[in-house]
């Protein structure tokens, strides 16, 4: 029996490609890099020749590399259209990361509409604090990642905008002649500065009454009266929440979405598209 190109190394050959490096590659695959490292070798053995090489911190395609990508590339389109036309093609999973308090006020909606604009990927999310998620994009952890900028910065570029809106609990009572109590997500947290801001340039003076580093924590001290808080706002407000008083109106906040190496352009830009019409639908 002759060479064979089997399907598994051609997928890992491919995902180096597209993620730009073995480690990246091996997140997305969901395998061990030495894995992904030996379905490369696998295919130099049947090629005769280096495919890859390094290159800085990367790696860059030989020649021969990007001879054998551009064939891996031809029978994996048809071996994955012959298993869908035959009602055997593998589930595909799209993994989303999202803010926590994004999450909680977009994430109903996001996930009916993407379920109707994506009817072929199973979704999967992952809720995280912004710089987590941005580690996880850079890494290939997640697929793509909708991260909340509550500092409103190059709304121009973004999905679209939230509105800040100051909370506190019921019964919650501003104390007279005293600094302004705040509740806040701990370090680091995009919606600090914005709250900072908001206050000092009215001229209130606050202190900090309560940090969280979830959003079930920071909804628990509102809700018991231990001070106010700035958060992204849409419908309904939780229970046991209202709408604080006589406090500044804050900027707004900005929505991206963020993608891996390699992650498919056009389930990219249905997610941005997607995105953007539930924050339009719901402003």
């Amino acid at each position: 029996m002759g060479q064979v190109l089997d399907i598994a190394p051609l997928r890992s050959l491919v995902a180096v490609a597209d993620c730009g490096g073995f480690h990246r590659a091996a997140a997305v695959l969901h395998m061990t890099q030495s894995a992904v490292s030996q379905h490369v070798r696998r295919i130099e053995a049947v090629v005769g020749g280096p495919v890859v090489e390094r290159s800085g911190r990367g790696v860059a395609f030989t020649e021969l590399g990007h001879r054998a990508l551009g064939h891996a590339r031809s029978i994996l389109d048809a071996h994955d259209a012959a298993l869908a036309d035959l009602g055997a093609a593998e589930e595909r999973v799209l993994l989303i990361g999202a803010t926590e308090h994004g999450a909680d006020v977009m994430l109903p909606a996001l996930t009916s509409a993407l379920g109707e604009r994506l009817p072929d990927w199973r979704l999967r999310f992952r809720l995280d604090r912004n710089v987590m998620l941005a580690d996880a994009i850079e890494h290939g952890l997640v697929d793509l990642a909708v991260m909340l900028d509550g500092s409103g910065l190059d709304p121009a570029h973004a999905s679209g905008t939230l509105a800040l809106k100051w909370v506190s609990g019921r019964s919650f009572a501003a104390p007279a002649g005293q600094p302004l109590p705040v509740v806040m997500f701990s370090e680091p947290c995009t919606l600090r500065e914005p709250t900072f801001a908001t206050l000092e340039r009215c001229g209130i003076d606050y202190r900090i009454a309560a940090e969280s580093a979830d959003l079930s924590g920071l909804f628990a001290a509102v809700r018991s009266g231990l001070g106010v808080a700035l958060l992204p706002m849409i419908g309904r407000l939780p229970d046991g929440l209202c709408l604080a008083e006589g406090l500044p109106p804050a900027s707004r906040a900005s929505v991206f979405v963020r993608g891996r190496a390699g992650v498919d352009a056009d389930v990219l830009d249905t997610v941005e598209r997607t995105v953007h019409d539930v924050l339009a639908e719901q402003a």
